[in-house]
């Protein structure tokens, strides 16, 4: 039996020790599943739903994990080579590209895009969260909910029990950690400690144990 995990820095475990820290590993050794993690510091949602449809065209899981990243980030492509995309205004872009990129970091913090980028990230993770529903499996959002589905009275997908609230910030990795008392390791970036994966993985387990007695 084995646990998949995909995701972005959280997930793998970033300023924790690495996947074999992170929350992921914890959760598999509950379970006495065998543990894959393919997340990668940085990336987009679609990277993650890239990876991890390629994963599944040779491999079909017990169970499957994934932290969500952010709504603005982006992958592109250039001279064959991927590029994670994040609005930080510091990504390392070939100097073709920094123009391009200083007028997108620009755009990311009009209202109009982060809606639109929300609604589309939105969109796509319904689309997946049916594509994979003959494989248990869990979501929830690292950083970001859907903030302007709620402020804007948008509509809000059943979910049952495959995504921890995304609709409530309390209920992000981030902010459920930082209100049960951790800190992040870095006070100048996001990413929490072992004790606080650890911590993260005791809340998810419950919801996790639901699902594979109900796909049984």
């Amino acid at each position: 039996m084995n646990l998949y995990v995909n995701g972005d820095s959280h997930s793998c475990g970033h300023d924790a020790g690495g996947p074999e820290f992170a929350y992921g590993r914890h959760v598999a050794n509950v379970l006495a599943f065998d543990y894959v993690c393919e997340a990668q510091p940085g990336c987009s949602n679609d990277s993650i739903i890239k990876r991890t449809l390629k994963y599944l065209e040779k491999n079909t899981p017990d169970f499957l994990i994934i932290g969500w990243s952010t709504w603005e980030r982006e992958t592109w492509y250039y001279h064959d080579k991927e590029f994670n995309i994040t609005a930080s205004g510091h990504d390392a872009v070939p100097h073709e590209l920094k123009d391009r990129y200083k007028q997108w970091v620009i755009e990311q913090s009009q209202p109009e895009q982060q809606f639109s980028k929300e609604s589309e990230a939105h969109h796509k993770i319904w689309q997946f969260h049916n594509r994979i529903k003959h494989i248990p499996h869990l979501f929830f959002n690292c950083y970001s909910h859907f903030f302007y589905t709620v402020t804007h009275n948008k509509e809000k997908y059943d979910w049952g029990l495959n995504y921890i609230n995304p609709y409530d910030q309390n209920l992000t990795y981030y902010y459920w950690l930082e209100n049960s008392g951790y800190k992040p390791s870095n006070p100048k970036f996001y990413h929490y400690g072992a004790d606080a994966h650890l911590a993260w993985a005791d809340f998810i387990l419950p919801n996790i144990q639901r699902l594979l007695t109900t796909n049984e």
